[in-house]
């Protein structure tokens, strides 16, 4: 329940207003205006001021009961349109907000005429409001004719709208209201909002020009200030499971090697000139030990805070970090719902999303000037989350920019994948609805000219690329690196078929800067790094040369600034909340080579 102080204001007024003439009235002055014996109006005056007593005493549902018993009873015209709004009021803050607005409609009907209908609109509004009945709310507020509580009015319609989570809600509200600049503002700086965080702007450019908004850019750093400092502070939150920081003693060894790179990156810095104070919390992989690391009493000084990795523990630490406002990085999950909402929240990788748009780009490059009539694409994922988020994506990508439904939208579960393909390789046109569900016949296999398939099942990938072989079809086919990791594919299969593979995490062994670092990182911990340790390294060493160039916000600078990476193939956020630089590799004189042409293809 929100109540406001102008509500508030409003409440003194009518006790002023309301409470005053009838209660100091004179006992002759009773039978005048109120029409009734003395005695009569002695006592249901005595009963009024004992029903506006418990009022003031906020017993609001010993008032209410009250009111209602006053109601029921024989009273004056004079008199009954204050009982009844007493009633109403003491049963809204009685927590009854339907009964009350309810009570209120009831008052509106049958005193028309009464000359405080304004407040009586006021608060019918407001439980209107309160019980979801947006239209019905906004309908009550414009029959207030007072100027005088224009500002409340407003202030009112502000703190509901902004409730409405659904902006096609909110435009449903506007083709109602068109004159109520309120709802419109609102509604183009949700879609502002929204536009700024998933980078998609077509939504705001339809309404910009259905509404003619004027120009409206969502800044949420518009009030912070990039500081740079003699030395930066940052925390790390990683699930070590020690009772002492002693990293040995650490069960998950991918977090010691995640460790390990972050170490040597800050030795790095400072010989740059770089200072970084290393604070480092084991979360325990438990909410609660996070949620009591958080509150120690430096935690809200920090500069940059890494980590955590795990669901139970990621959502606490991104809210505390939007809350303070410190920049917060995750090195290894690629899901956009840890900076989703969050203007301090980054990714280390590339998200899923980024993925699939980059994947719609090589292929819409590779149509270019070309015939789309003649193209034929297919899609060809499982069951897991990750990948049904990609393929949808991908579909809707490609499917706007050409204009037309992709051929094959295939989605097969792993029990499925051997049924289907081997029907699928001998042209058997065999509909089954418990294997797959697709657009086209299967027959239409053998047109293929670009193949998705956003999976690492190595028995979805390697049927897709067996297939392709059998059929003799070349189409372009895009997956992710996974598969060379796998080693899901073979030489022959690699040597025949024209596959991309989208390498977020590529490493060239041959650049000189690895040889130095995978030096010193076996002087210092008597191994070899592995991926992880790269990972730790390069993104603390590129987020604390950040802070040193730019400062603490330093994400206010980045624009398009490309960041050439020590180990990986590059970073690049702009106005992106992860990192947008994915290296495209495909197999060429008998090795994997990155395409330098496909790997800087832009992402709409």
């Amino acid at each position: 329940m929100h109540l406001y102080k102008t509500n508030k204001n409003y409440l003194l007024l009518f006790f002023f207003l309301f409470l005053q003439p009838i209660g100091n009235m004179a006992l002759g002055q009773s039978k005048v205006r109120l029409g009734i014996s003395d005695r009569d109006a002695q006592l249901l005056l005595a009963q009024y001021a004992t029903a506006q007593k418990v009022y003031q005493a906020k017993n609001y549902a010993q008032a209410s009961a009250l009111f209602e018993r006053l109601i029921k009873m024989h009273h004056p015209s004079a008199l009954a349109p204050y009982i009844h709004f007493y009633y109403a009021l003491a049963t809204y803050h009685n927590g009854a907000t339907k009964i009350a607005r309810d009570a209120f409609l009831e008052l509106q009907a049958k005193f028309p005429d009464w000359n405080k209908q304004n407040e009586t609109h006021y608060w019918s509004a407001q439980c209107s409001f309160e019980t979801g009945s947006f239209e019905q709310a906004l309908n009550t507020l414009a029959l207030i004719k007072d100027k005088s509580m224009a500002e409340p009015i407003l202030e009112m319609k502000k703190y509901f709208l902004k409730q409405i989570q659904d902006d096609t809600a909110l435009q449903e509200l506007v083709e109602k209201f068109p004159n109520d600049c309120i709802i419109k503002n609102i509604l183009h700086k949700k879609v502002a909002k929204q536009a700024y965080f998933t980078q998609d702007f077509a939504r705001l450019d339809a309404l910009k020009q259905q509404y003619h908004f004027a120009d409206y850019t969502y800044d949420p750093l518009k009030q912070v200030t990039s500081k740079h400092k003699t030395a930066y502070d940052v925390a790390i939150f990683l699930p070590f499971f020690v009772e002492e920081f002693d990293y040995e003693a650490c069960t998950d060894q991918f977090v010691i090697e995640l460790y390990q790179g972050i170490q040597l990156a800050i030795e790095k810095l400072a010989e740059e000139g770089i200072v970084i104070n290393l604070f480092v919390f084991d979360t325990k992989r438990d909410a609660s030990v996070t949620k009591a690391l958080l509150a120690q009493e430096g935690m809200p000084y920090m500069d940059l805070i890494i980590g955590p990795l795990y669901p139970e523990t990621i959502p606490l630490v991104a809210t505390f970090a939007k809350k303070h406002k410190i920049n917060l990085v995750n090195p290894i999950s690629d899901n956009a719902a840890v900076t989703k909402g969050n203007p301090f929240a980054f990714l280390f990788q590339p998200d899923l999303e980024t993925c699939a748009q980059r994947a719609a780009q090589l292929t819409l490059s590779d149509l270019s000037g070309k015939s789309t009539e003649e193209a034929s694409i297919g899609i060809f994922y499982g069951t897991d989350p990750k990948e049904v988020l990609q393929a949808n994506l991908y579909k809707t990508i490609v499917e706007q920019q050409l204009g037309k439904n992709t051929d094959l939208f295939l989605q097969l579960p792993s029990k499925a994948i051997k049924d289907f393909f081997n029907q699928a390789g001998k042209q058997e046109a065999k509909e089954e609805e418990d294997i797959a569900t697709t657009e086209k016949d299967e027959s239409d296999l053998n047109k293929l000219t670009h193949i998705y398939v956003p999976s690492q099942n190595e028995l979805l990938v390697s049927n897709v690329i067996s297939l392709c072989l059998k059929l003799g079809i070349k189409p372009q086919i895009i997956g992710h690196e996974q598969w060379i990791k796998k080693e899901i594919l073979h030489i022959h299969q690699l040597k025949r078929l024209p596959i991309l593979f989208l390498a977020p995490n590529y490493i060239d062994y041959s650049r000189s800067a690895l040889s130095t670092f995978r030096k010193k990182f076996f002087e210092k911990n008597s191994t070899q790094p592995n991926e992880k340790g790269y990972i730790g390294y390069e993104m603390m060493l590129f987020f604390g040369r950040m802070l040193g160039r730019y400062g603490t916000y330093f994400q206010k600078e980045w624009g398009n600034m490309h960041y050439s990476s020590l180990i990986f193939q590059g970073l690049s956020y702009g106005k992106h909340h992860a990192n947008q630089h994915i290296p495209v590799l495909r197999f060429a004189k008998d090795k994997f080579v990155v395409d330098a042409s496909l790997s800087n293809t832009e992402i709409a």
